[in-house]
């Protein structure tokens, strides 16, 4: 396992991450996703963020094929999709009805938030290798 790779693709995805969602739910998004007040804690947020950022690191650094942007891309997307519709379904096991609308949009926003990640990682282990 090369640690290099793995922090710097961790560390450098778990930022883009935390920034390109703030932009896309905190700006672009927010009458969708309306914060509930003194919900919101950006030291959580951030470090989810970075445990992401690490997840997408830690998958490119044992894929040697995923070092380039468009394999980074795709390897996103991938990864988003599963997650993201992972915790969907769990966030809303309990409700009595399923918001459909909300569930899509927050599952094409992560998807375009995740293969932009994994574009972003995939060109930072690229130059690490």
């Amino acid at each position: 396992m090369n640690l290099k790779r793995l922090l710097g693709g961790g560390i450098v995805g778990g930022i883009s991450f935390f920034l390109l969602g703030w932009i896309t739910y905190g700006i672009l998004l927010k009458d969708y996703f309306p914060q509930q007040e003194g919900t919101e804690n950006l030291t959580f947020i951030f470090l989810g963020s970075m445990c992401y950022g690490f997840l997408f690191g830690w998958i490119f650094q044992l894929n040697e094929g995923i070092g380039r942007c468009v394999s980074g891309i795709k390897a996103g997307f991938g990864i988003g999709l599963f997650t993201t519709l992972y915790f969907n379904f769990f966030q809303n096991m309990n409700k009595p009805s399923l918001d459909f609308q909300m569930m899509v949009i927050d599952t094409l926003t992560m998807l375009i938030i995740s293969a932009l990640m994994g574009a972003i990682v995939a060109v930072v282990n690229g130059k690490l290798s």
